[in-house]
């Protein structure tokens, strides 16, 4: 529930075991110390307990180095370590995608309309579908960066008058470039969480416009 308030004691007993992850790692590569923080911070948590506990009298041995002590363990910090102040600087950027994958969602449906066939009416639908779910994404993620809810705009949408051949060339092109773009963003934010979503999508928009060039070429 969102209004349980656990006690200091109690926090910091919650401290994962980093002991533990660092003796599988050592049982795996034993020559290394992959984990020196999670150490001590290991060890600092033990210490807390031990000392943040209460006695067998009943009298309070809490003092403000112990607190202090407490908000430097892993994980304590207010500032989330995904989704945070790190991936600030991207938020535009973020909110941007948003806004081009809204786009991209209705310009692939208006596309459908003007398929030679059935199946790629079908393949194009998809696209769109997939581009619908990018933006809602990403809106979700500039929510967790911002704590600002957007709706993205799609109206006034309208397919340039060009041949249908032409119009797929076109959507290859920026959709290959969004891809392109997405790796691009995903190099430029230390965000492991936010890496990880440009990253996705980047594979998902080299997978689209694959799928556009598969249907130029039933054209030929």
């Amino acid at each position: 529930m969102e209004n349980t308030r656990f006690s200091e004691v109690e926090q910091a007993a919650a401290v994962p075991d980093y002991a533990r992850y660092d003796r599988i790692w050592q049982r795996v590569a034993p020559g290394m110390n992959p984990y020196p923080q999670a150490r001590a911070a290991n060890q600092a948590a033990e210490q807390t307990v031990q000392m943040m506990a209460p006695p067998v009298n009943g009298t309070s041995q809490q003092s403000s180095a112990a607190r202090n002590q407490l908000l430097m363990l892993p994980g304590a910090e207010s500032n989330p370590c995904c989704m945070g102040s790190e991936a600030q600087e991207l938020s535009l950027v973020v909110e941007g995608f948003a806004q081009e994958e809204k786009v991209d969602s209705i310009t692939y449906m208006q596309l459908a309309r003007y398929a030679p066939n059935r199946s790629a009416a079908m393949v194009l639908r998809e696209l769109g579908k997939y581009a619908e779910q990018r933006s809602k994404e990403l809106g979700a993620a500039y929510y967790l960066i911002t704590g600002e809810q957007k709706k993205f705009d799609s109206a006034g949408v309208v397919l340039p008058r060009l041949p249908y051949r032409e119009l797929l060339r076109q959507r290859y092109h920026d959709t290959a470039c969004n891809a392109f773009n997405y790796a691009r963003a995903q190099d430029a934010t230390p965000d492991p969480c936010l890496q990880r979503l440009l990253g996705t999508f980047s594979k998902e928009s080299y997978r689209d416009a694959d799928q556009v060039l598969k249907l130029l070429a039933q054209l030929q």
